[in-house]
C-alpha cells in the first residue's frame, strides 16, 4: 500500500500503486484479490491496528522479507499492493469518515437471489451463477496484490493470513479482520482471452487519458471532499461458458465481438459473400496483429460501421463520447486477469475473467451495463431479443463488488487511515 503516481501535486496525495496509469506501465503477470471481513463487535480502532500491521507485512514483501524467514532475501517480484473499502467499512462503530455518495446503494451490485442466481443489476444482461446465494466480494476491505511471479501474488495471501492469525484481539481470541475470500488470476502473454479473441485492445491510453477517467474529481459536497484524488474499484469474477462459445461459427463469433479473430482488426461491415470485412488497411503491412506497432489507429473501434455491427460487443461498450475526463464518456480503465480452475470430482472445469476497473465514479461502469444500446439487456453482445444459442448466459457472475480506494496521503500509515483513526 504505497504511492506510485501523483494525483494532486498541490497537497502531495497520490493514487495508490497497483493502478497502472502512467505511460509505459503495465500490470505484472500475476494477480490476487483478498476480501477481509470485520468480526462482529469490532470498532474502527481495532481495524486501524490490523491494517497498520498488514501495511508493514506488505512493505516487507516488497523488499523480499517475511517474518518467518529472518535474514533471508526472497526473489524480486515487482509486487504492488492496493487497498479499498466497501460500504460496510463505513458502518463500523467509530469510523471518522462518512460513506462516500458514490459508494451508496445506487452504486452497488444487487445481491444474489436467496436460492442463487438473479440479475447483477436491474437492466443488465449479466446474472449471478445458478446456485450462488452469497456474493463473496462485499466485505469491509479488499486488498489487491499484483506481481511478476505466481509465488509473489499468492504469498501475499498467505502472509495476510499469518499476520491475522498471529495478532488476535485479546478480548475475543480472533483478529478484528478475517480473510473471507480470495481469488487469483494471470495475464496471458498473447493478449487474448479464453474466447480466443484479443482482449483490452481499445483500453484507455496510458498517461493523462487514463488518469482523467480514474481519478476522483473535486466533489460538490464538503463531506466527500476527502475522496478527491482517489478512485473507485469495481470487480467482477466472470465465468465463461467456452463450450457454448465454441459451438458458434468463426463468422458468428467475429460479428458478436466486432473484431476479426486472428488479427484483432475492427470489423466495419459484411461483404457480398457475408464475410465480416475488416477496416481497410488493417493489419498494417508487414504485421499480423492489431497489437503490433503501426496498428495504433485500428485499436479503437470505428464510429462508422454497418447496422449489424452496432450490436457487437466493442460497439456496445464504446460509443465514442468525449472528453474522457467527463463521466458522460462512460470510459473506464480496465485491468483484466484470466483465471482457470481445473476440474475436480463433482465440479467441471471453470475459466473466465477477473474484471477489475478503476473510474472516478461507478456511474461510468453502471450506465453501460444497464442502458439499452450499450450493454444493457445483453450478456456480452448481439441482439438481446434474438440471442445466438447459449449467448444469453455466456458470462455468469461468481463475485462482484465496488470499493473506494483512497489516495496515499503524506503522513498516513496506510491509505484510508483517516477512516478509522
Amino acid at each position: 500500500m504505497a504511492e506510485r503516481r501523483c494525483a494532486d501535486e498541490a497537497d502531495g496525495t497520490m493514487l495508490q500503486e497497483g493502478i497502472y496509469v502512467g505511460a509505459g506501465q503495465r500490470p505484472g503477470r500475476h494477480w490476487a484479490m483478498m476480501f477481509l471481513r470485520a468480526q462482529a463487535g469490532v470498532a474502527a480502532a481495532d481495524i486501524d491496528v490490523t491494517l497498520a500491521g498488514l501495511s508493514s507485512v506488505y512493505a516487507g514483501l516488497r523488499s523480499g522479507q517475511i517474518a518467518d524467514l529472518p535474514g533471508v532475501n526472497l526473489p524480486a517480484s515487482g509486487l504492488t499492493v492496493l487497498v479499498g473499502y466497501g460500504p460496510k467499512a463505513f458502518a463500523v462503530p467509530g469510523t471518522r469518515r462518512p460513506l462516500p455518495q458514490n459508494l451508496g446503494p445506487q452504486h452497488q451490485f444487487k445481491s444474489p437471489a436467496p436460492a442463487g442466481g438473479g440479475p447483477l443489476l436491474a437492466g443488465s444482461g449479466l446474472s449471478y451463477a445458478a446456485g450462488l446465494a452469497r456474493n463473496p466480494a462485499t466485505e469491509e476491505v479488499c486488498v489487491q496484490a499484483i506481481a511478476e511471479t505466481p509465488l509473489a501474488a499468492n504469498r501475499a495471501i498467505v502472509e495476510t493470513v499469518k499476520h491475522l492469525d498471529d495478532h488476535p484481539d485479546p478480548r475475543t481470541g480472533v483478529a478484528p479482520l478475517v480473510l473471507a475470500a480470495a481469488f487469483t488470476g494471470f495475464n496471458r502473454e498473447d493478449g487474448r482471452s479464453w474466447i480466443d479473441f484479443h482482449d483490452g485492445v481499445s483500453n484507455l491510453a496510458s498517461g493523462q487519458e487514463r488518469q482523467d477517467a480514474v481519478e476522483v474529481k473535486p466533489q460538490g459536497t464538503a463531506e466527500d471532499r476527502w475522496t478527491e484524488g482517489g478512485t473507485y474499484l469495481a470487480f467482477m469474477r466472470l465465468r465463461v461458458d467456452f463450450r457454448s462459445w465454441r459451438r458458434l461459427s468463426a463468422r458468428q463469433q467475429e460479428l458478436l465481438v466486432g473484431r476479426t479473430k486472428l488479427n484483432g482488426c475492427p470489423i466495419v461491415g459484411v461483404d457480398a459473400g457475408e464475410v465480416p470485412a475488416a477496416a481497410p488497411g488493417c493489419p498494417f503491412a508487414g504485421t499480423s496483429s492489431v497489437l503490433a506497432p503501426g496498428n495504433e489507429a485500428f485499436r479503437e473501434p470505428p464510429a462508422n460501421v454497418s447496422a449489424e455491427l452496432l450490436v457487437s460487443h466493442v460497439q456496445r461498450a464504446n460509443h465514442h463520447i468525449g472528453p474522457i475526463d467527463r463521466d458522460v464518456s462512460q470510459r473506464i480503465y480496465r485491468q483484466g486477469f484470466e483465471f482457470l480452475e481445473p476440474p475436480q470430482p463433482g465440479r467441471d472445469l471453470a475459466l473466465g475473467l477477473n474484471f477489475v476497473s478503476f473510474q472516478d465514479t461507478p456511474r461510468r461502469l453502471f450506465f453501460p451495463l444497464t442502458t439499452p444500446g450499450w450493454l444493457g439487456s445483453t450478456n456480452f453482445g448481439g441482439d438481446p431479443a434474438q440471442p445466438l444459442p447459449g449467448m444469453s448466459t455466456l458470462l455468469s457472475v461468481f463475485a462482484a463488488g465496488v470499493y473506494y480506494c483512497p489516495p496515499v496521503v503524506p503522513g498516513e500509515t496506510y491509505p484510508g487511515h483517516s477512516i478509522f483513526a
